[in-house]
């Protein structure tokens, strides 16, 4: 069994290019287990007490935004890990991750990932160049946040018909950004649609204010005397010419 884990290990980006003495170290160690689709992985606050590596599925970790929805902040799959934080720092699960597909992940837990560290310097260093990664990863995803808050700032939306669908299966950074900021998307549809709607609200009450005042000051001409007398005039001259032209 843990010769089958073993190889499956090699996938892993934590512990690829470890030697087969590390890869069977830690295959002793880990346990498998399967979830369905929905199943919770793990819960935002809970206590870490174990790391998991995927070796087959995908997973999303969430957390929740203002407003108490949910808010993806990033997507897992077959060769990456989930949960190691907890076990270094000690401190409570920082998101709850959620199987979107039926999923298979192997489980280190705590007493013996720190054996294991103790005894294999080659796992640390991998374990760091993990970290290294997730780090580019989060510096991609806050470029380009911040670069697209600025486009809006300034009005410009075009970044949004651009954008293209990202398959769940990519491994750009940049792509995985651009997928992950989905709920960035749709608040940026929202803020342009109800900015489209104020400027039809505007031109709509523009228009009728327009109108409003055009009758206002067509009513405050046709009252003054000066209209009253002209139109008496005016009156006065069509039965004079009309008079004329009947003794005629």
């Amino acid at each position: 069994m843990s010769e089958n884990i073993s190889s499956q290990l090699k996938k892993s980006f934590l512990f690829r290019g470890l030697p087969e003495e590390a890869l069977t170290a830690v295959a002793q160690k880990v346990s498998a287990r399967n979830l369905a689709e929905g199943d919770v992985l793990m819960r935002k606050g809970e206590a870490g007490n174990s790391l998991f590596m995927v070796d087959d599925g995908w997973f999303k970790i969430v957390t929740q935004d203002a407003s108490g929805g949910e808010l993806i902040i990033n997507k897992t799959g077959p060769g990456e890990t989930i949960g190691e934080m907890a076990l270094l720092d000690q401190a409570p699960r920082s998101a709850t991750v959620v199987a979107i597909s039926p999923a298979k992940v192997f489980e280190l837990k705590q007493d013996a990932f720190q054996e294991i560290l103790n005894q294999r310097p080659d796992v640390a260093l991998a374990l760091i160049r993990g970290f290294s990664s997730r780090l580019r990863f989060s510096t991609t995803y806050i470029q380009k946040a911040i670069d697209w808050s600025q486009k809006i700032a300034a009005g410009d939306y075009g970044f949004i018909e651009n954008t293209q669908q990202i398959l769940k299966g990519s491994e750009s950074d940049d792509d995985k950004a651009t997928q992950l900021l989905s709920a960035f998307f749709q608040m940026v549809r929202s803020v342009k649609a109800r900015e489209d709607d104020l400027k039809q609200q505007l031109e709509k009450l523009t228009l009728e204010i327009d109108e409003a005042r055009r009758k206002q000051e067509f009513e405050d001409l046709t009252s003054t005397d000066f209209y009253a007398n002209l139109k008496e005039q005016a009156k006065q001259l069509r039965a004079k010419r009309m008079a004329s032209e009947n003794e005629e």
